[in-house]
């Protein structure tokens, strides 16, 4: 008698199977891994903006502690929108909190915050 071998259609099926789900999962995963990156640049260029006007307050701030906003604009489309506000911490000492607002991927907005605190001893 003469045995052949090879697979069995029922192991080519659970192969193929396999193979599908193992294909279907790195799909998905890339997929939100790009989510996660676009997520991430949005995110720093309003970390950026909010760095630039809290480092212009840095600078400013012993002269006039004034809030106030500013929005930044990519066209005609609001990119980013801060907000900051002086809180007086002691005799010559402000805080500074600088809030920045941004839109999501999903038509959302988030709004993340950054402080600073200056002496005004000179």
């Amino acid at each position: 008698m003469k045995r052949e071998q090879g697979f069995t259609i029922v192991e080519v099926i659970v192969a193929i199977l396999v193979l599908t789900i193992g294909l279907l999962a790195l799909v998905t995963s890339a997929a939100l891994v790009t989510r996660m990156i676009g997520r991430g640049q949005r995110s720093a260029v309003a970390a950026q903006y909010a760095q630039r006007r809290l480092e212009i307050l840095r600078a400013s701030g012993c002269k006039s502690q004034a809030g106030g906003s500013e929005v930044m604009m990519r066209g005609s489309v609001p990119v980013d929108s801060i907000t900051w506000r002086f809180a007086n911490t002691g005799p010559n000492h402000w805080q500074i909190v600088v809030r920045s607002t941004y839109p999501t991927a999903l038509g959302k907005w988030r709004t993340d915050s950054t402080e600073s605190q200056i002496s005004c001893l000179f």
